[in-house]
């Protein structure tokens, strides 16, 4: 197996069945009380799915783990120039059976996903704690990045 790691600024939680009676905490660990938080869950959903969707297209993944949201600093990360100071990101683990699916591995081995996912529409006003210029996965712009990849090798999975 080989490991895979997508990087974001943008509410990727993953919810799972929200069609339960209020309140209700949800397996991402949102606390689901009423409309309004019911339609942030499911926006956080619909990103998780358009990520799955968007590796999808190359390979079949596993994971073992939802998405983790960390609140931190990103003064030595690679998003864009344009935010600073510690926000919500979310970081994904992903695995692939075969290698080089995304790019070449003595290369860059993720390089196919930032075309992939350049300007892919987003579900915003979820949980982020940064504005996008556009409602997008951004990955090419260096003032505007809210999302970069990176490749941990190969697994013993």
């Amino acid at each position: 197996m080989y490991e895979y790691r997508i990087h974001t600024l943008i509410d990727i939680t993953e919810n799972g069945n929200l069609k339960q009676a209020f309140p209700f905490k949800s397996p991402g660990g949102e606390v689901v009380h009423d409309k309004t938080s019911l339609a942030v869950a499911r926006n956080q959903n619909s990103n998780f799915a358009t990520v799955l969707q968007l590796l999808q297209m190359r390979a079949n993944i596993t994971w073992e783990s939802p998405p983790e949201k960390i609140n931190q600093s990103l003064g030595n990360l690679r998003y864009g120039s344009a935010y600073d100071g510690t926000q919500n990101t979310w970081n994904f683990k992903f695995f692939t059976e075969q290698n080089e699916l995304y790019g070449d591995a003595n290369d860059d081995p993720v390089r196919e996903l930032y075309g992939d996912f350049e300007l892919v529409p987003i579900l915003t006003f979820c949980k982020e704690t940064v504005t996008f210029p556009t409602n997008t996965f951004i990955t090419q712009d260096p003032r505007t990045i809210n999302t970069y990849f990176s490749y941990a090798g190969e697994t013993n999975k």
